[in-house]
């Protein structure tokens, strides 16, 4: 297939995502990005990330594309189209049968449909590519090699070349996703699969590659492996110190977790066989350790590889190295190391991106020997077959991922998709709770709230998004209890102390809401949350801490408009003498007005009072003039007729001054 048709058919296959937007964490994982907030340079990441050129690649399609999601997804499918044609490459130099139907099988497969409709999985799609360029690097390395040896020629200069290029895209790989450490692991089984590659022993025999020459590969890959171990150890502890601290997650006991290794396996292998009945989040499975039957899946999949690897049979070996390759790519996500996402599912679509690959191989391998077997010595009748054969299942893949990539598409499509398979998924629960929050469809959120908090109780997320939906159903006692919930299981989220500083704020609780909005800054000094705290300072009366508050806002965001305004109105009309600038204010509230065009009532509001505060009240009557015409021109009545109160005055020649316990403007 040329490579345009190639290209042109994954972009068919999954063109409803391509023209959908973001979905779950792709949003968050952009905006919070290190290089996008500015918490990180593009020098320092490479030390403080978990998949740094993952987020240095989002960074530069943030910079092209900003909020808008068509660029992303192109990306992601142009890279899994890129890879696929890397599979096929590799699979042929590998001497493996019907490649190409391998390669086009994992293109259109509807299990990778996760990692590719799903922008936030750049780290499976641009890991794949680094992944694939290095194992072609190191077998054109091994095969120069053995053509050197053949031709009785000794190693020169340049014959390591390939293997430094190899070494380098594999660090790619891992600086992208960790997951790929198993590398060097799948290229020692696929070198003693085609022989052991150079440097054979005369003992050997042919296809068997010999333990010496296998002992002579893991010696060249030693570099491999360490550095696969050393990205492996600091993975494991930045899941430890930063995504695991704080999350509420009890570690299951290392057994479970080795019984339920056992039964994912053989999820994700008949999920490649017969994807069918795909969801974003499978239900989670109860190891009963103490059962028999929790560990029949391990067993039976350790005899089936022991089977295999003893048998001389060229189509067992195949298999051994198949299954091995797909055992060894899932090993890091199958759940035997502690990660957020076991509190979920043990196992997801997107954890088997990568292991795919073998077992399509193996497909592929299987359609070209029975389209031998059922056509006899005719090549072209075998050729035929095979084509007939695997375009239907082609097409059928095709279409089942055309329907894959539709669920993808929206948040709401994914969720509703995934709670139609698994009612009991209390983040799907929680996720479409936020979006129908989003919509203004608050109590139909909330039931969606307290069915997450249902089936599991210490979500802290979702007590906090019911607390905020109850709080804009003026629920206050309910949204109190409910938001105190989230701050007890999870103490270090900040949103969670602001919500619940709101609520007591309009339960006429200021004082403690001051603690909430504190205890919120300490773990994040956002412009939002000072703003909040500057807010009920006022309400307080504590004018000074107020203007102190605004001050670090203004200074930390020079072009703030909310923060300018506010701290201009103070400026002009605090009670206290002493702490009103006049001059200052007029400067502020000028900048704030410039930043919005002249278009925002409140602000011309500000310059108003400002400019009364100092004796121009000329400019003041025109400034609330035009600010009671913008509030009446949008229907804010309320904001009209403050303007025109304050018009009166300035007619009058006289400044506005708040009294002691001032309210907002």
């Amino acid at each position: 297939m040329p490579h345009l048709g190639w290209f042109g058919l994954v972009l068919v296959v999954y063109a409803p995502a391509i023209r959908g937007g973001f979905v779950w964490d792709d949003t968050v994982l952009i905006d919070r990005n290190a290089l996008v907030t500015g918490q990180a340079g593009l020098a320092s990441i490479w030390f403080t990330q978990d998949f740094p050129l993952s987020l240095a690649a989002l960074w530069l399609q943030w910079l092209a594309w900003g909020q808008h999601p068509l660029g992303y997804h192109l990306v992601n499918v142009l890279l899994h189209a890129t890879s696929a044609l890397l599979v096929w490459r590799l699979l042929a130099r590998l001497g493996a049968p019907a490649p190409g139907l391998a390669a086009v099988l994992f293109a259109v497969h509807p299990v990778a449909v996760s990692s590719v409709a799903w922008i936030s999985e750049i780290k499976n799609t641009l890991s794949l590519l680094f992944f694939l360029l290095s194992a072609l690097a190191y077998w054109r390395f091994d095969r120069q090699l053995e053509d050197r040896a053949t031709a009785g020629v000794g190693t020169g200069a340049g014959t390591f070349a390939w293997y430094w290029v190899s070494l380098g895209t594999f660090a790619l790989a891992l600086l992208s996703k960790t997951s790929t450490v198993m590398l060097p692991v799948v290229l020692l089984l696929c070198l003693g699969w085609r022989g052991g590659g150079s440097d054979r022993c005369s003992s050997a025999s042919p296809g068997s590659g010999g333990a010496a020459a296998l002992a002579l590969h893991a010696l060249r890959l030693a570099p491999f492996f360490a550095l696969a171990l050393t990205f492996g150890l600091l993975t494991l502890e930045f899941h430890r110190q930063h995504v695991l601290a704080g999350a509420n997650i009890e570690p299951e006991p290392f057994w479970a977790r080795l019984a339920g290794a056992g039964r994912a396996l053989w999820f994700y292998l008949g999920k490649a066989l017969a994807p069918v009945n795909l969801t974003m989040i499978y239900p989670r499975w109860d190891i009963q350790v103490g059962s028999a039957a929790a560990w029949a899946p391990l067993a039976l999949w350790a005899v089936l590889l022991a089977a295999a690897g003893v048998c001389k049979r060229p189509a067992a070996r195949a298999l051994f190295v198949a299954l091995g390759c797909f055992t060894a790519l899932l090993f890091p996500v199958l759940g035997l190391f502690n990660m957020y996402y076991l509190a979920i599912s043990r196992v997801s679509d997107h954890f088997a991106y990568l292991a795919l690959i073998p077992v399509m191989a193996l497909v592929a391998g299987g359609a070209a020997n029975l389209a031998r077997w059922a056509t006899g010595p005719s090549a072209a009748a075998s050729r035929t077959w095979l084509r007939a054969t695997a375009g239907a299942v082609v097409l059928v893949l095709a279409g089942l991922s055309f329907q894959r990539a539709r669920v993808f598409a929206s948040d709401e499509a994914l969720w509703r998709d995934t709670l139609a398979k698994n009612p009991a998924a209390w983040t799907a629960h929680n996720n479409l709770g936020c979006l129908l929050a989003e919509q203004g469809r608050l109590d139909e959120a909330a039931r969606h709230f307290r069915e997450s908090l249902r089936i599991n109780p210490a979500n802290a997320e979702a007590h906090r998004n019911l607390g905020r939906a109850l709080l804009l159903l003026q629920q206050h006692a309910a949204a109190e209890e409910h938001l105190r919930a989230a701050v007890q299981l999870k103490p270090a989220d900040p949103d969670a102390h602001r919500l619940l500083a709101s609520v007591l704020a309009e339960s006429g609780r200021p004082a403690e809401a001051v603690t909430a909005l504190e205890t919120a800054l300490r773990l994040r000094p956002d412009a939002a949350t000072r703003l909040e705290l500057a807010g009920v300072f006022r309400q307080l009366g504590r004018f000074a801490d107020a203007i102190a508050a605004l001050r670090q806002v203004v200074a930390a965001n020079p072009d703030n408009a909310e923060a300018l305004g506010q701290l201009a109105w103070l400026l002009a009309t605090a009670p206290d003498g002493a702490l009103r600038n006049g001059a200052e204010a007029v400067g502020l509230a000028e900048r704030a007005c410039r930043l919005t065009d002249e278009q925002d009532a409140i602000l011309l509001g500000v310059r108003a009072a400002a400019c009364a505060e100092v004796g121009r009240f000329p400019e003041a009557v025109a400034s609330a003039e035009k600010a009671a015409a913008l509030a009446a021109q949008s229907g804010n009545t309320n904001l009209a007729r403050q303007s025109q109160r304050l018009l009166q005055l300035f007619r009058a020649g006289l400044p506005y001054h708040e009294a002691p316990r001032g309210s907002r403007p």
